[in-house]
């Protein structure tokens, strides 16, 4: 008896702990948040931005949203008796859209709060439920589309650097060490020197340089993923209306014997290939490595910006004689004036493709 009786109050005692909500409804029968899922594009002529996001449960939600301006603009997503569980709701992929997402746990139901930085219609969301795919392995899902149009920088570029707005994104930092050299070099501090190179030489001629990182961090945060990261460095451009971003790398291959200079970029507008050629160019005409031209390419940075931009990719590490050039700083000197020359051509030919010349 005095067994039954200390087990029946270590019984009560539990249940006592137990939210209110999880004693109403079988355990079975609760939905978890288990993840989610952001995406986001741009449109560079339309000035469109969509942001997608994907919340992953267990079981079909029945879900309820509204808008709210006070204390701020926030569309409030409740999804009913659903629990949050372990989940942790992770970085706006865009805060020209939604500055945060955040949840809270509501007796027997999940709120998602996302803010947004200004005014949001009734025609620029839309909250859905997807059920449970077993084909294509996808779990039941509430989706919330955003979008808001966000007007395009001043496309009718000038002649030459001054007063333009220059963005630099120096690849990799921090957690992230990019390419290895074959005689101990890395490549994130390859980036970070030619970027501050370049960055003095373009404020001399004029220019206004933001930079995504000054020093060896990961930009967005050491526990960021990676889709976080790059879209930190892509907004750098984006929240402070740059006219043209460009980031810069160094190449490695399994083969040693690989060589040469690429830029790359995403023909998003007319001006992306042309900026590509001109950076191309004038780092070829002035480091005198392999020319392997200017190549179109997903890359997130030069994707997801929307002003042109190209991805520089200066030589390989991965190739010992040239690992030893890119380290040389008389070479490096050379590359960082070709940026600013490369630049000077683009703005100028620009100029001439919109008529401003």
């Amino acid at each position: 008896m005095r067994l039954r009786y200390w087990a029946s109050l270590l019984l009560l005692l539990w249940l006592s702990c137990l939210p209110a909500w999880v004693l109403a409804a079988p355990l079975d029968t609760v939905a978890k948040i288990t993840g989610a899922r952001w995406s986001r594009s741009v449109d560079a002529t339309t000035g469109l931005i969509k942001v997608r996001l994907e919340v992953e449960t267990t079981k079909p939600a029945e879900v309820e949203s509204f808008i709210t301006r006070l204390p701020n603009w926030r569309l409030i997503v409740t999804l009913k008796g659903t629990s949050i569980d372990k989940w942790t709701p992770g970085l706006s992929p865009d805060s020209v859209v939604v500055t945060q997402l955040s949840a809270v746990q509501s007796e027997q139901n999940a709120r998602l709060v996302l803010d947004f930085p200004e005014e949001v219609k009734t025609g620029q969301y839309k909250v859905s439920t997807l059920a449970a795919d077993s084909k294509a392995k996808r779990p039941n899902r509430v989706v919330i589309e955003l979008e808001r149009i966000v007007p395009v920088g001043n496309l009718k570029f000038l002649p030459g650097l001054k007063g333009k707005i220059v963005a630099i994104d120096p690849g990799h930092g921090g957690t992230d060490p990019g390419a290895l050299g074959i005689r101990g070099s890395y490549e994130k501090k390859l980036n970070l020197d030619l970027s501050l190179l370049a960055k003095t030489k373009l404020e001399k001629a004029g220019a206004k340089v933001l930079m995504t990182r000054i020093a060896d961090i990961d930009v967005a945060g050491a526990k960021s993923t990676d889709r976080e990261e790059l879209s930190a460095r892509a907004q750098v451009g984006n929240r402070n209306n740059a006219d043209v971003f460009i980031s810069v790398h160094h190449n490695s291959s399994v083969n040693r014997e690989a060589t040469g200079t690429t830029t790359f970029f995403y023909a998003k507008t007319i001006f992306d290939g042309e900026l590509a050629r001109s950076l191309q160019n004038a780092m070829v005409r002035s480091g005198g490595l392999l020319d392997k031209g200017a190549r179109t390419a997903n890359f997130f940075v030069v994707k997801n910006t929307v002003m042109p931009a190209a991805l520089l990719e200066v030589g390989f590490m991965s190739n010992p004689q040239e690992e030893q050039i890119l380290n040389d700083p008389a070479f490096q000197d050379k590359i960082a004036q070709a940026i600013v020359d490369g630049l000077e051509q683009f703005f100028l030919q620009a100029a001439k493709m919109r008529g401003e010349q």
